[in-house]
């Protein structure tokens, strides 16, 4: 049984087919990068993932269960979670109320307060921030709100992780502190699909990477071989560098 397959997954958007007829496996325990030039189809393939958008056609199976078209509630209680590019955490809340949210909704969800946030304070240690426990968020750095984000996910208790450009606004040294909590996440048991424009950071952490070019997925395989592929060369810098 395949932890998740899709099969021909397409979404439209009356004449534009942001995502087209696209096939792909992820195995139990694997970091995927999923990789593209702006308008190739990441962001939208994550929605329909994660029941943000409903399929226009093809079939997502997740476990065993088909789950394409599943709202966004049902899916999250199945076990799937995403980060967004762009933060929208509950600003006037502490970090760790932030988290407790998260804790008393998505798979296996706590029914006590008390427990819910000692289980929230461990998720905070997880990611660098039990000693911001008890500071608003909106007096977070990038930095932190990211790893917040991040928090939120992991309370929810996924099996597969979706993370939509986490490394966006980031420099290098937190750049590179993200891809070791990324990869300590994976010795979690958590299976991760990454989404992200640096292509460093992708090959740095993905045991294999799909890459998209308006809508279609043009390439596939181990880092090594991506960033020597001809195609995926010209889609990123043009023909004469292929």
């Amino acid at each position: 049984m395949s932890f998740l397959k899709v099969d021909g997954l397409s979404k439209s958007f009356g004449g534009l087919k942001a995502v087209n007829n696209l096939d792909f496996e992820v195995k139990e325990g694997e970091i995927i990068g999923l990789i593209g030039p702006n308008g190739s189809g990441k962001t939208t393939t994550m929605n329909l993932l994660t029941g943000f958008l409903k399929p226009t056609s093809g079939k997502i199976n997740f476990r065993g269960e088909e789950i394409g078209g599943f709202p966004r509630y049902r899916v999250n209680q199945k076990g799937i979670a995403r980060t967004f590019q762009l933060c929208k955490p509950f600003m006037d809340f502490t970090v760790l109320q932030n988290v407790v949210v998260g804790r008393i909704y998505g798979q296996e969800p706590s029914q006590n307060l008390k427990v819910a946030a000692e289980e929230s304070m461990e998720i905070l240690a997880t990611v660098g921030l039990a000693n911001k426990a008890k500071i608003l968020v909106k007096d977070l750095t990038v930095m932190e709100r990211k790893r917040l984000e991040l928090a939120r996910a992991l309370a929810t208790k996924p099996v597969l992780l979706l993370l939509d450009e986490l490394m966006a606004g980031l420099n290098p040294k937190e750049s590179d502190d993200a891809c070791k909590l990324i990869s300590h996440i994976r010795d979690s048991k958590i299976t991760i699909i990454i989404v992200e424009h640096i292509v460093k950071v992708v090959t740095a952490v993905s045991d294999r990477i799909i890459v998209l070019n308006m809508g279609n997925k043009i390439a596939e395989g181990s880092p090594e071989a991506i960033i020597h592929d001809p195609q995926v060369i010209e889609v990123y810098l043009g023909k004469s560098h292929a």
